[in-house]
């Protein structure tokens, strides 16, 4: 039967005004009715006590974000106290002075050297603070720290260099000629670079850690800038360089204590950082090149023995491998990762001052990495740039450095 115009145009209006009439309804139900009114069915899950909808159906619906729900806030809007992948909320350890060559101790402490006063501090996981010893030496460059020990050996900008044991008050002034000190992972002796004004002479050298009962390593004539002094954590190595094979690969070697003669590994790429894990077993290091749009890629590698140089691996994230630290385990790694990747920051890193970082985790079994934190300072806002990162000997927090500041802060890992 065909239906004149009128007729389709009273059905159209009929059907607008039961569609008006339905929708009136429902908008009565939900916002509007009280308990016990309307239709009830105790099956319905998308609403609670209240005949609310559930708030987490509507927002799951709407495709926004909840983040953890269950993680602890604080008391600003959207900041979490524990790190759980989003804004995370700090703990400035030092807000008075300057943390220099913030070290883990082998009590789980972290120490540190204090421009300012002179002095050596330690902070404990409860964020406890106190002075090392009573030494009080102004204007040090750096500090290299004992593993084991509260043993130190300190570098002026004159090139003067004291060793001092901040437990017995030991003190000795090591020739101006050593550079570049690292102990070794028992702390009975140093690696370092004996950078005589005779280039002939110059060698990579190893003590104990007053200086005495010195021994050559190793030459290294004008190819010092090559070497870098970093004893492995298993004991077997004091030092590494790269040597380039072509504009974009470098090989890494490896030096012994005993004239061993470790294969080398392939690098591809420049601008060389790198890091042992905990146990020695495995290195980490960054390179840019073309290929990354010359931002610093994370790689890992095998670099202990015979298994020099297996399962290479590139771990997909940009960043600069003396932003990263080991959990005890050597199992992850956490790295500051800056937020704003621009292009060529591995060749220029100045170009990021100012840029705050992510806290990036990395499971180097399973090879996953996920954002742990934006560490935010009192104000809630992301200011920090990532140095000298350390993770407590328990897994539960980090420390590290800002870079703007220099002051020691914490994050809250559990």
């Amino acid at each position: 039967m065909t239906l004149s115009p009128t007729t389709k145009r009273i059905l159209y209006a009929v059907l607008l005004l039961l569609a008006a009439i339905a929708i009136g309804y429902i908008l009565y139900v939900v916002f509007f009715a009280r308990p016990g009114e309307g239709p009830t069915n105790e099956n319905v899950n998308n609403v609670n006590g209240g005949g609310l909808p559930n708030i987490n159906d509507i927002l799951s619906n709407l495709n926004i974000p909840t983040g953890n729900v269950n993680a602890p806030t604080t008391g600003l809007p959207g900041v979490d106290s524990v790190a759980s992948g989003g804004l995370t909320e700090t703990e400035v350890l030092t807000p008075q002075v300057a943390a220099q060559e913030p070290a883990v101790a082998k009590d789980g402490s972290v120490r540190y050297y204090d421009p300012e006063s002179g002095k050596f501090y330690k902070v404990d996981g409860n964020g406890n603070i106190t002075q090392i010893g009573d030494a009080q030496f102004r204007g040090v460059e750096t500090v290299a720290w004992a593993d084991t020990t509260n043993e130190t050996i300190l570098e002026f900008p004159d090139g003067s260099n004291i060793y001092y044991n901040l437990d017995t008050g030991k003190q000795v002034t090591l020739p101006k000629e050593f550079e570049e000190f690292d102990f070794s992972p028992t702390s009975s002796q140093i690696a370092f670079k004996y950078m005589h004004i005779d280039p002939e002479r110059r060698v990579l050298a190893v003590s104990n850690p007053d200086g005495s009962s010195a021994r050559t390593l190793e030459s290294l004539g004008n190819h010092a800038d090559r070497v870098d002094v970093e004893w492995s954590p298993t004991g077997k190595v004091a030092a590494s360089y790269a040597e380039f094979i072509d504009l974009n690969r470098q090989e890494v070697g490896f030096v012994g204590l005993k004239g061993e003669n470790f294969k080398g590994t392939i690098v591809e790429g420049r601008g060389l950082q790198s890091q042992y894990s905990t146990d020695g077993k495995n290195l980490l290091y960054s390179v840019y090149s073309s290929s990354t749009d010359y931002k610093p890629s994370l790689w890992i590698v095998a670099a202990d023995g015979d298994s020099i140089g297996d399962n290479r691996r590139e771990l997909k994230l940009n960043t600069f491998a003396d932003k990263c630290a080991f959990s005890s385990d050597s199992t992850t790694v956490y790295c500051g990762v800056p937020s704003s990747q621009e292009y060529g920051f591995g060749l220029e890193p100045d170009i990021l001052e100012g840029v705050p970082d992510d806290i990036y985790k990395i499971n180097l079994v399973t090879g996953t990495k996920t954002k742990v934190a934006t560490p935010v300072d009192a104000n809630g806002q992301a200011v920090y740039s990532v140095e000298n990162m350390v993770v407590s000997s328990n897994g539960s927090q980090l420390y590290f450095r800002d870079s703007q500041t220099n002051q020691l802060v914490k994050v809250r890992l559990q």
